[in-house]
C-alpha cells in the first residue's frame, strides 16, 4: 500500500510540473495538410526515389496522408519519417496514428513492414544511435498479413528513461527484400498519455474495504480439469487483507467437487476470481498491480476469456511459473480448433517472454492495451510485446485471476517447494480510450436556423443527412433511409428521420439514438437495468423476459444520454446504470412537450409522404450541450418487446458480421469510427463565430438592426455572410427590438 501511495505522489507531482497543455507535446503537422499537404515538421531519410511523400490517394481525415515505400537501395532498406518534441525523465508518452495498404500496390504477402517507434535522448535533435540515443520502444503497425483497403487504429504508450529531454515518434519502412508495395499514414499523434489524456478509467478495485466485492467478483469454489492442474479453488483462499487482493496457495487436504461433478480428494487449494457476468470490456486498457506466487510448481496468471462463451479466443495478460520467476509470459491464442487441437500447439498462437527482475520480490505492473487488430504488452509501464493481426479478439472478455498448482507447464510442487504461497493483487483498473477517432463524417453547424419539428421534411431544411445500412426490418432506419441533423442560434436540436417504410404508430418498435456529449459515460448497454416501460428497455437494450441485446460501442464512445423514438412517443434519457433519468420528451402529435412546456416536440408528417416522416425536437442543455459543442451519436433500431436489434444503423459502417441478418439477441460490438460527430451552432448574437457575445459583435448586429434585414427575411448566413441569422433572437424573419433586447441581454450576460 505504501508503494502505491509514493507511487500516486510522484505521479501528481510529475503532472504538475508538467500539466497537459499545448507546448508539452506539440506535434507539427501531424495530418500532413501543413501548406497545402506535405512533409513540414518531420525529418524524413531514405528519400531516394522520392519514396517518402505527402498524398492524396487514401486520406483518413482531409486531403493527404504520408505514403511511403521501400528505396530498392539495399537489403534491407529503411526509409521513414520522424519529429520530436521535449520530455522531462518519467513522463509517459502516447503514439498513435492511423495505417492502410491498398489493394494493387500494398504489401500482403511480402517481407516489407511499417513500425512505429518511440525514441528517448538525453540531446535534443540527437542522432539515432549515436552515444545521446537512451533507447527505443517500437510495435509492427503493418505487415504482409494486415487487411487491405481499410484504415486500421494504431497505439502505444512508452515511459521517458532518466535523462531524457526528447521524446521522438518515428515511422520505419522496412524493405528487406527490394519487394513492392506502398503503405499511407496519418493523424499522426504523440501525447503525454497522464492525467486521463489518453485514458479514462471505467471500472475498478482497490480493494481498501477487507472484503471481496461480489458485485465485480466471482471467486471460484471448483475445481477445473485442465492442464493436469492439482489445485481446487477454495473460496477461503481468496480474502482481502492490508490493501490487497489476497489468493493464497496452500498443501492440504480438502474434498470438492471437479467440473465433470465428482466429488474428489484434492492435496493444494488455491484461489481464483474473475469477474465473468459483471464486467466484460470490449477493447481498452486492462492494468493489474501485482505481487506473484513463486516456488516450484506455482502458476500465477492474469487473462481474459470471451463473455459469450467458447475458447479460444485467450488473451494472457501474464503468466509465471515459480521455477522461473523472472520470466513472464504474455501470449494471444485463437481459433477456429477442431477436436483435441491446441492453439499452440498448430500456430495459433502469438506470444513472447520476457526475462526481468524476480516478480515474487515486489509488486510490479502488468498490463495489456486491447485495440481492434492490436494487443499491447506492457510490464511496469513499458511495452514487451505486440501483436498486430486480425484474430485479435472482437468481443466481450471478462478477466480472470489466478494461481495453478501443478499441471503441465509448471511441473507438480517437490520437495523444495514452500507453502503457503500468496499472489497478491493491489489494484485492478480498467480503461477506455480518449481518442475516439474522427468517425465516419465529422458535421460543424454554421446556419443559425434549426430545423422546425412540423412533420415535413424540406429541402435544405437541414444541415446535414445521413443514409443508414441494412433493411432488416423493412428499411426504416436502413440503407434507402435518412436521419437529418441540424441545430440552431437559438438553442434548438432536431433529428428528423425519412424512413423508406413508415416506423408504425403503435407498437414496441423504435429508433434508439446514442449520444456522446460528456466526458462520461458508459462505453456498452451491458451494464444498463431499466425496463419500467418499452422506452426504457429498448434504451437499455432489455426485453421485458430478460431478453438482451447488448450493443457495445465503438472504441472511445461513451454514451451519457439516449433519445428514444418510439411509436407514439419520444424521450430523453441520461443513462444510468439503474433508473434513467427522465430528461423531456412529447407524446407524437402533441401540442406541448411531457412537462406542459414547448421545449421539445415530435410530429409526424400528415399522410402526404405516407407518416414516413418524423421530426424530433429539443434543447441542447437536454444533452448536456452549449452552443459550439461537439457530440457524437448512432442511431440504432429494435424490437423492445423481446430486445431484437435489427441491422439497421445509423452511423455505423458496413462490413458487420450481422449485416443482412439482423443480430437480434446476440451482441453487437461495434467498429472503431462507427459514429457521427456533430458540432452545434453559435448562439444567436455571435456574429462572428468564437463562441463569445462581445462588442467585436455589436457592429454586425448595428447593420442587421438597421439594414435590410430590418425589414425582411434572411437568408441563413454562413460566418461573414452579409446575412443576419444570428441577429435574431427571436426568429421571425427580422432583426427588429426584440432581438436588441435579446443581444443586449446576451451581452451582459
Amino acid at each position: 500500500m505504501q508503494a502505491r501511495i509514493t507511487q500516486f505522489a510522484c505521479a501528481l507531482a510529475l503532472a504538475a510540473t508538467w500539466a497537459p497543455s499545448a507546448g508539452l507535446a506539440d506535434l507539427l503537422n501531424g495530418d500532413f495538410e501543413d501548406g497545402g499537404g506535405s512533409l513540414n515538421n518531420w525529418t524524413v531519410f531514405n528519400n531516394v526515389v522520392p519514396n517518402v511523400l505527402a498524398d492524396t490517394t487514401t486520406p483518413y481525415s482531409g486531403t493527404h496522408a504520408v505514403k511511403v515505400f521501400g528505396g530498392f537501395n539495399g537489403n534491407p532498406n529503411y526509409s521513414g519519417i520522424f519529429q520530436g518534441v521535449a520530455t522531462p525523465p518519467g513522463l509517459v508518452w502516447q503514439a498513435s496514428c492511423n495505417v492502410r495498404h491498398n489493394a494493387g500496390d500494398s504489401i500482403a504477402g511480402t517481407a516489407n513492414a511499417v513500425v512505429m517507434k518511440i525514441e528517448f535522448y538525453r540531446v535534443f535533435g540527437a542522432q539515432h544511435g549515436s552515444a545521446d540515443f537512451l533507447e527505443e520502444h517500437s510495435i509492427t503497425i503493418l505487415d504482409g498479413d494486415s487487411p487491405e483497403d481499410r484504415w486500421l487504429f494504431r497505439a502505444f504508450q512508452a515511459p521517458a528513461p532518466a535523462e531524457a529531454v526528447e521524446a521522438r515518434i518515428a515511422f520505419v519502412f522496412a524493405q528487406p527484400d527490394n519487394e513492392g508495395g506502398a503503405a499511407f499514414v496519418d493523424a499522426v499523434d504523440l501525447k503525454f498519455a497522464g492525467a486521463g489524456n489518453a485514458w479514462h478509467l471505467v471500472w475498478n478495485d482497490e480493494f481498501l474495504d477487507g472484503t471481496v466485492d461480489s458485485s465485480k467478483w466471482h471467486v471460484e469454489d471448483i475445481h477445473h480439469i485442465k492442464n493436469n492442474e492439482l489445485q481446487y479453488y477454495a473460496p477461503d483462499d481468496v480474502y482481502e487483507q492490508n490493501g490487497n487482493l489476497v489468493l493464497r496457495s496452500q498443501e492440504r487436504s480438502y474434498w470438492g467437487y471437479d467440473t465433470d461433478g465428482n466429488w474428489r480428494h484434492f492435496d493444494y487449494t488455491s484461489g481464483m476470481v474473475s469477474t465473468y457476468g459483471r464486467f466484460a470490456p470490449a477493447y481498452g486498457r486492462i492494468e493489474i498491480y501485482a505481487k506473484l506466487a513463486g516456488t516450484k510448481g506455482m502458476w500465477p496468471a492474469h487473462w481474459m476469456l470471451s463473455q459469450l462463451g467458447g475458447w479460444p479466443p485467450e488473451i494472457d495478460i501474464m503468466e509465471m511459473t515459480g521455477d522461473a520467476p523472472w520470466r513472464i509470459v504474455m501470449s494471444l491464442h485463437w481459433g477456429p480448433l477442431e477436436p483435441g487441437q491446441l492453439p499452440w500447439e498448430i500456430g495459433q498462437t502469438a506470444n513472447t517472454e520476457y526475462w526481468g527482475p524476480d516478480y515474487t520480490q515486489a509488486f510490479h505492473k502488468f498490463a495489456v492495451e486491447w485495440w481492434p487488430d492490436l494487443l499491447v504488452w506492457y510490464i511496469d509501464d513499458v511495452p514487451r510485446f505486440s501483436a498486430a493481426r486480425a484474430e485479435v479478439p472482437d468481443e466481450p472478455m471478462y478477466l480472470i485471476l489466478n494461481t495453478a498448482v501443478g499441471g503441465d507447464w509448471p511441473g507438480a510442487p517437490d520437495g523444495t517447494s514452500v507453502f503457503p504461497q500468496y499472489h497478491e493483487i493491489d489494484y485492478v483498473r480498467a480503461y477506455v480510450t480518449a481518442d475516439a477517432g474522427i468517425g465516419l463524417a465529422t458535421i460543424t453547424d454554421t446556419m443559425a436556423y434549426s430545423g422546425v419539428a412540423d412533420g415535413s421534411i424540406e429541402a435544405g431544411e437541414y444541415i446535414a443527412a445521413f443514409d443508414g445500412i441494412n433493411s432488416g426490418l423493412g428499411d426504416r432506419l436502413g440503407e434507402n433511409s435518412t436521419l437529418y441533423v441540424d441545430s440552431g442560434a437559438d438553442g434548438r436540436l432536431t433529428f428528423a428521420l425519412d424512413s423508406a417504410n413508415a416506423l408504425p404508430t403503435t407498437g414496441s418498435f423504435g429508433v434508439v439514438i446514442y449520444i456522446d456529449s460528456v466526458d462520461e459515460g458508459f462505453p456498452s448497454t451491458r451494464d444498463f437495468t431499466d425496463g419500467a416501460d418499452i422506452e426504457r428497455l429498448m434504451v437499455s437494450g432489455m426485453g421485458p423476459g430478460g431478453q438482451r441485446a447488448d450493443l457495445y460501442f465503438a472504441v472511445g464512445f461513451r454514451a451519457d444520454y439516449a433519445i428514444c423514438l418510439a411509436p407514439d412517443t419520444a424521450r430523453v434519457y441520461e443513462l444510468s446504470t439503474g433508473l434513467h433519468t427522465l430528461i423531456n420528451g412529447a407524446d407524437l402529435g402533441a401540442a406541448t412537450d411531457i412537462w406542459s412546456g414547448t421545449d421539445s416536440s415530435y410530429q409526424i408528417d400528415d399522410g402526404t409522404y405516407g407518416q414516413r416522416m418524423r421530426e424530433f425536437e429539443l434543447r441542447l442543455e437536454d444533452l448536456g450541450l452549449e452552443h459550439g459543442d461537439s457530440f457524437r451519436f448512432i442511431a440504432t433500431l429494435l424490437n423492445g418487446a423481446a430486445a431484437y436489434r435489427y441491422d439497421e444503423f445509423v452511423g455505423v459502417a458496413s462490413g458487420n458480421w450481422w449485416d443482412g441478418a439482423s443480430p437480434g439477441n446476440a451482441t453487437v460490438v461495434l467498429k472503431r469510427d462507427d459514429f457521427v460527430q456533430f458540432t452545434t451552432a453559435p448562439p444567436a448574437g455571435d456574429l462572428n463565430g468564437n463562441l463569445i457575445i462581445d462588442t467585436l459583435d455589436f457592429p454586425a448586429f448595428l447593420n442587421c438592426f438597421t439594414g435590410p434585414c430590418a425589414l425582411s427575411t434572411c437568408d441563413p448566413p454562413l460566418y461573414g455572410d452579409p446575412g443576419c441569422g444570428f441577429a435574431e433572437f427571436v426568429q421571425d424573419g427580422a432583426v427588429d427590438v426584440l432581438d436588441l433586447r435579446g443581444f443586449q441581454v446576451a451581452f451582459g450576460s
